[in-house]
Parts: C-alpha cells; structure tokens; sequence
C-alpha cells in the first residue's frame, strides 16, 4: 500500500468535510429556487458557501495527488473518513455539541474504513484506462443517477429526496474519482493532449452534475440523510472503475477478504447508526420541503 496516497487522500478527506459542513449550512437556507442551476447561482453570493468551495477545491488537488501515486480501490474508500469529520463540524457550526454516540459511530466508521483499506491493498493497475470498459462504467452509474433523480423529484418525503439525491451523487462522485485518475495520469504522458481527450471533458461534466445533486440532498433533508449514503456510494462505485477499467486487483486471500468484508459491514453499519443518530444541528436544519413546492420537488 502506498503511505503517500492515503496521506493525501485523508487531507482531501478532511478539506472535503469541513466544505461540506460549510455548504450544507449555507444549502440549508435556500428554498424556492427554480432549478439546480438557479439553487447554484444563489448561493455562490454566500460567502460561507464559497468558504466551503474553496476547501472542496483544495480537497480536488489532493484527491488528484492521491489517485496520481495510489490505487482507486484504496483513496475513494479513505474518503469516506470525511463523514467522520463533517457531521461533528456541522453541529459546531450550529454551536451545538455533538452527541457521544455520534462521535463512538464517527470513530468506529473511521476504523472500519482503515480495516478495508489495509485488508484490500489493491494492485496498482494500469494507468491507461480501458475506453470501452470506462465507457460502459460511466454509462451505468449515469443511468442510476438519472433515475434517483427522477425518484428524488417524484417523493412525498424530503428525507426519501435528500437519500435518493445523496446516493445519486454518491456514484457520480465515484466515476468522478475514475475520471479525474484517467485525467491525472493523461496528462502526466502528455498535458497538450489531456485538454482534449475524453477524461477531462468527462471529469467536468460529472463532476457538475454530481455537485448540483449534492446540493439539492441538502435543501430537502439533514446532513445525516444524505452524506451516509453519499459516502458509501463514492468508494464502491470509485472501486467498480479501479477495477474493471484500470484493471486493480485486490487482494484475494482468504483472510483479506476476510478483513475486507468485516471492513465494509463496519462502514455500512456505522453510517447506517450516523444517520438514524438525531445530530444537534439537524435540529436547526430544513424540514425537508422548499417553501410554495410540495416535499421532494424542486421544479
């Protein structure tokens, strides 16, 4: 396992969680927005909002220096540790303390995901990508979005919208994290011809979609609806990429996959209790409808 990919991968993890604590506080307060777009243009006049991008900005930079020098099956998984983070700083923000349980469940996920990562110790595969596989990747995971999305827009329950929203940007994340290590490594052979080869043009189309999503999951329900879900849906669909399209191969022995499933029914469980736990701040969050619409539409 490569030490200086996890080390990256776990600021990314940080920055990422400290944005998204900022941006769901910011999210939180807009309704009647007619669109994703409209939700995105309102609140870039959010300074508090904006804090939050630049740290999701900083966490992309390390999140490419991850994917450059380590294995997808192991830097998407390490991000999940973010939630760990996230929630804790979102009630804080509330100038709420968090509650005991939901801190033991932070750090029993945070354990969980080092058990999987050290059990896995994926190959590091080919750098070039398998276009064809990427391809029929990338073409699942956007028909599962698009129909979360639909279901999100058709619910009675904004908590039901912010989970189906949650998991939808979840997995495009995931092929995001693909895209951006087919990205990194293209232009590491050749920059000039990176800024038109399909990685980038993908990388930006995804990753546009999957933060229009992620907003809106937080405009209809608590942080711990959506980011749960969120945060399983990144690594397994990053792991589907790292697999079949750069060809990573984990470990196959006995006891790793031991380790790799205890691992993984660690991770589920944990964001499964994070998300039922009643966070201090939820209490201040959206009720999960968007003022003059019914729970779940957005327009």
């Amino acid at each position: 396992m490569n030490l200086s990919a996890v080390g990256y991968a776990v600021a990314a993890a940080i920055c990422f969680a400290l944005g998204t604590a900022l941006q769901h506080q910011a999210a939180t307060k807009e309704h009647g927005y007619r669109s994703g777009i409209h939700l995105l243009l309102r609140l870039a006049r959010n300074r508090r909002w904006a804090a939050g991008m630049a740290l999701a900005a900083a966490g992309v930079v390390l999140h490419a220096a991850a994917l450059r020098v380590g294995a997808l099956a192991v830097v998407q998984p390490v991000l999940v540790t973010g939630l760990a983070l996230a929630l804790p700083v979102r009630a804080l923000l509330d100038r709420a303390r968090p509650s005991a349980a939901q801190a033991v469940a932070a750090a029993v996920l945070a354990a969980g995901v080092a058990l999987f990562v050290v059990a896995a110790n994926p190959s590091a595969g080919h750098p070039a990508p398998y276009g064809r596989d990427a391809a029929a990747v990338i073409a699942a995971g956007v028909l599962l979005a698009g129909l979360c999305s639909v279901m999100a827009g058709r619910a009675l329950s904004g908590r039901v919208a912010g989970f189906t929203l949650g998991l939808a940007a979840g997995t495009l994340y995931g092929l995001t994290g693909g895209a951006l290590k087919a990205t990194v490594d293209a232009a590491a052979r050749n920059p000039v011809a990176a800024l038109t080869d399909w990685p980038l043009w993908t990388l930006a189309a995804l990753g546009a979609w999957a933060l229009i999503l992620h907003q809106r999951a937080y405009t209809h329900a608590p942080l711990s609806v959506s980011l749960p879900v969120l945060s399983v849906a990144n690594p397994l669909a990053g792991m589907v990429f790292g697999i079949l399209v750069f060809g990573e191969t984990p470990a196959s022995a006995p006891l790793a996959l031991l380790g790799m499933t205890l691992g993984m029914a660690v991770i589920v469980s944990s964001v499964a209790v994070l998300a039922r736990l009643p966070a201090p701040a939820d209490q201040k969050s959206a009720s999960g409808t968007v003022a003059g619409l019914p729970p779940g539409h957005d327009g």
